[in-house]
């Protein structure tokens, strides 16, 4: 995880959250649009941005906004039943938002847009990338996903 200091999230207020999780069995789509729905008018009221991939096996996600927020959300987002194993990557300021034109994106095909980021075997596994290769992925996904 790379650790933001507390004087550099003071000076720019915007804090990046990065983090992976495994999804419990049992979870469909319409439980993926559900949550994208909630996060959608929840996210705008708060100032949160973001961008949630899906893979069917492992959830991972980007959520930039003001600092206490996003970590409040992320506390909720924790105890969520419907995902095990959450894994905090990156949490670290930010002076830019990636993904300034929706409160919630959203991608099912991570790998169309990994470029040469890619897991160690043939499917996404979100665990077995490095910090700096989902900033990576992250970073394209808002050059190239459509909001939904």
């Amino acid at each position: 995880m790379i650790a933001p200091t507390p004087s550099a999230l003071d000076a720019t207020g915007l804090l990046r959250l990065v983090y992976a999780s495994t999804c419990v069995c049992g979870i469909a789509e319409r439980d993926v649009r559900d949550i994208l729905a909630r996060s959608k008018e929840n996210n705008f009221v708060l100032g949160i941005t973001g961008m949630l991939c899906w893979s069917g096996e492992f959830f991972l996600q980007c959520l930039e906004g003001p600092r206490r927020p996003v970590t409040r959300l992320f506390s909720k987002i924790a105890s969520d039943p419907r995902h095990a194993d959450v894994e905090l990557i990156i949490a670290a300021p930010t002076q830019v938002r990636w993904f300034d034109r929706w409160a919630m994106g959203f991608t099912r095909d991570m790998m169309s847009h990994g470029g040469d980021v890619r897991a160690t075997n043939a499917a996404f596994n979100p665990y077995a990338l490095q910090a700096s290769d989902l900033l990576e992925l992250f970073e394209r996904l808002s050059q190239s996903a459509q909001p939904m």
